[in-house]
């Protein structure tokens, strides 16, 4: 579904990662680790194609749909929280919209002379809404926004007036409403509660699709993903299990680093101690 193969990058003067290689396939859990700054958002970004590596490529299956999740949630200010939300489900978040105009134009008398034309076309947009299974996907954007901690009340107040962590929030859900084949999420958890964490991670569990997530919530991690890609030092490695068995397995591996460079160490003094002994 998403293959990096090859790829370098690197920022400025520093090296992210050189030829790294990897795949991600439908149903796969990853967490993407590593150290701030490692390049973590930066492979976020490519499989975007929101930027280009410095050497070998990442291609995306064809007509396989992305929702990415980053901490910038751009401008999001005017309609109500659950509008908002749909906003990114495509075509039916604009017949929503004016469904929600002609439903406050039913209620203006204001507009008595034009309510014929209003009930004429409120009647072709409320249509049109049930086809493209409006009414479903309001209520699956209602149950999402609850799920992440939203009050009854505030799905119904202007986005304009959330608090940042709030709006980051509403990203997510938007994200989640899409229901894409591939989730990219960078720090979720960010802004979360408990209550919230522990409803993401059951969504998480049930998603069919393919997953790539960063997060600093290790435990988050342990009960999230399958697999973990980790970014060290420019050198991107992959490992079978969750946070827990990635650190045993990375710790076993520097073991055997350290106790390898010893050996050589060992065996570069005797080469040394022979050649002098015998100069």
């Amino acid at each position: 579904m998403i293959h990096v193969d090859s790829v370098s990058r690197h920022h400025g003067q520093q090296i992210l990662f050189l030829d790294a290689s990897f795949a991600v396939h439908r149903g796969e859990k990853v967490g993407l680790t590593g150290p701030n700054g490692a390049g973590k958002s930066s492979f976020f970004r490519m499989i975007m194609q929101e930027e280009e590596p410095d050497a070998g490529r990442v291609t995306v299956e064809r007509n396989t749909t992305l929702g990415y999740f980053s901490q910038d949630v751009g401008e999001m200010s005017g309609g109500l929280t659950v509008e908002a939300t749909m906003a990114g489900a495509g075509a039916v978040s604009g017949v929503a919209s004016r469904l929600k105009k002609l439903e406050a134009a039913l209620a203006d008398p204001a507009q008595a002379d034009d309510m014929d034309k209003i009930i004429e076309e409120f009647g072709e947009v409320q249509s049109r809404f049930e086809e493209l299974g409006g009414y479903a996907l309001e209520s699956r954007a209602r149950e999402i926004l609850a799920g992440l901690g939203f009050a009854p009340d505030m799905i119904e107040k202007d986005v304009g007036d959330l608090s940042g962590g709030w709006k980051m929030r509403v990203a997510l859900a938007r994200i989640l409403l899409m229901s894409p084949d591939a989730l990219l999420l960078d720090e979720p958890t960010n802004h979360l509660d408990i209550e919230s964490i522990l409803w993401l991670e059951g969504f998480i569990k049930n998603f069919e699709g393919a997953l790539i997530i960063t997060s600093h919530d290790r435990d988050f991690l342990n009960r999230t993903v399958t697999r973990i890609v980790d970014i060290d030092g420019g050198e991107v490695t992959s490992y079978s299990g969750n946070y827990d068995f990635f650190e045993e397995q990375r710790a076993i591996r520097e073991t055997q680093a350290e106790a390898q460079y010893e050996r050589q160490q060992a065996m570069l003094a005797k080469e040394k101690a022979f050649i002098a002994k015998f100069k």
